[in-house]
């Protein structure tokens, strides 16, 4: 490997044990191989430690934390990044093998654009497919859709490092809209893109965040699509 590869995939971990284990190897497995796997264990207190250290694969840099929150660890786990491109994946969701691929050969293609995702499966607790989830495609669209909803599902996300440097990381006063609210910073000043394929399966289980906190989600999204109608108008 480089000693700068292209990619560094981000993930932060809370007692993340039942699933953990599918959503690494769905990163190892992929057909691009030129990256870092940045994951942060944010303290967990379950068997989430024994699965990341039975891994060997020099690909991986593994952080061990006090508990601080996801975007915490999040943003540590960017801010130890050396990869051009951050890729981001759930603790609990799983990337199709070819999705990184997909990904660079866009970015790489189109130097205008500054991130892109993808559509997602639904998947459940148990790994069975119960859906299918499509975002908007087009900058344009993009745009528009952003009134209404997050035009982006986190874990498909790839994003150029520079942008991020140049927008910042995530804002933890908008948890747990905080993905919602870093895509209003990037989608006014550069092109953004979604794949129109299934490059994730998205995970939906009673112990996600958004689950928990669905008030305090309604309330943030609420203020982010605000922010949005400001941040379209003066472009900031």
């Amino acid at each position: 490997m480089r000693s700068h590869p292209k990619v560094s995939i981000i993930m932060s971990v809370y007692n993340g044990e039942l699933y953990l284990r599918q959503a690494i190897e769905s990163v190892l497995s992929q057909t691009f191989a030129d990256f870092e796997f940045i994951i942060v264990d944010d303290g967990s207190t379950d068997g989430s430690n024994t699965i990341l250290m039975s891994y060997k694969d020099d690909r991986i840099r593994l952080f061990h934390n006090a508990n601080q929150g996801q975007l915490k660890s999040l943003n540590e786990a960017i801010g130890h990044s050396v990869g051009e491109y951050i890729a981001i994946l759930d603790a609990d969701d799983i990337s199709h093998p070819e999705r990184f691929e997909k990904q660079v050969d866009i970015l790489d293609l189109d130097q205008s654009l500054a991130m892109c995702g993808s559509f997602a499966d639904f998947i459940d607790k148990d790994g069975k497919h119960i859906g299918q989830y499509q975002v908007p495609i087009s900058s344009k669209e993009i745009r528009r859709e952003v009134f209404f909803h997050c035009p982006f599902i986190h874990s498909s996300m790839m994003i150029r490092r520079e942008i991020l440097d140049q927008v910042g990381y995530y804002n933890e006063s908008f948890s747990p809209a905080h993905d919602y609210e870093l895509w209003t910073r990037i989608i006014y000043k550069f092109a953004t893109y979604n794949i129109p394929e299934y490059l994730i399966s998205y995970r939906i289980h009673s112990g996600q965040t958004t689950t928990k906190s669905r008030m305090r989600m309604r309330g943030k999204s609420l203020l982010i699509r605000m922010l949005s109608i400001y941040r379209s108008m003066i472009r900031v």
